[in-house]
């Protein structure tokens, strides 16, 4: 296999721990003077991020839409007042401040580098993905990020895979695979764009009640992806 096609967060970046880190500065910078801090705060701006997320997947939203609705939606039930559009981008700049791998992942990527042409496929959004990724430590390791939000169109439709194609020199759909962890997103994209797959899936990772589209490999640990590399 010669070009692998990974994901970005909750595969190799701890986008939890990252979001966490992102909010409670927002909040601070926009809230504070409103309502002390407080974690039931996260769970509800977490759950309208949830449900944004899922209305784009489905085709439902476009990414502007996504942003904005989700913090609509956060002040809404929270009561609190500002403009979305703000909130919006004071999240981003903080996010852009973070970049946390996994335990692992940069030893994982710097491994398969010698052998494969690895690419970054991802939802995220232009200003906070590419300071993330070097903020990690990935970035070295990958040949070319693509940017839903720059692409014009995400995971999993498949013009965003048409895209990625075209812009990976001597690309060929039977040498590529996508490793992610999302079934929405990563397995239901790589279904559409007719590739195989690794969908990741550590012990407790995936609590959504969803099933998986097909895939084609189901790994648990970085281990497990090295192993079906090897015979791939």
């Amino acid at each position: 296999m010669r070009f692998l096609l990974f994901d970005a967060d909750y595969t190799l970046l701890d986008f939890p721990a990252d979001m966490v880190r992102s909010f409670t500065i927002m909040y601070e910078a926009c809230f504070k003077s409103q309502r002390p801090y407080a974690k039931e705060l996260l769970d509800c701006y977490e759950a309208c991020n949830n449900r944004a997320w899922d209305r784009f997947e489905r085709g439902e939203c476009t990414k502007d839409e996504l942003y904005i609705s989700r913090f609509s939606e956060f002040l809404s039930k929270t009561g609190l007042t500002g403009d979305p559009e703000t909130v919006n981008e004071k999240y981003f700049t903080a996010m852009a401040e973070t970049g946390t791998a996994y335990p692992g992942a940069v030893e994982l990527v710097k491994e398969l580098s010698f052998t494969h042409e690895l690419y970054l496929i991802t939802n995220g959004n232009v200003v906070s993905s590419l300071p993330r990724l070097r903020n990690s430590g990935l970035a070295p390791y990958f040949k070319e990020v693509f940017v839903s939000e720059a692409v014009g169109v995400g995971k999993p439709d498949k013009r965003y895979f048409d895209y990625v194609f075209q812009h990976i020199p001597g690309f060929t759909p039977s040498e590529a695979l996508v490793i992610g962890d999302s079934p929405s997103s990563d397995i239901q994209g790589a279904q559409n764009a007719g590739l195989q797959s690794i969908w990741y899936d550590p012990p407790g990772a995936w609590t959504n009640d969803r099933k998986a589209p097909a895939f084609t490999w189901r790994a648990e640990s970085y281990g497990d992806i090295r192993e079906i590399l090897k015979h791939v």
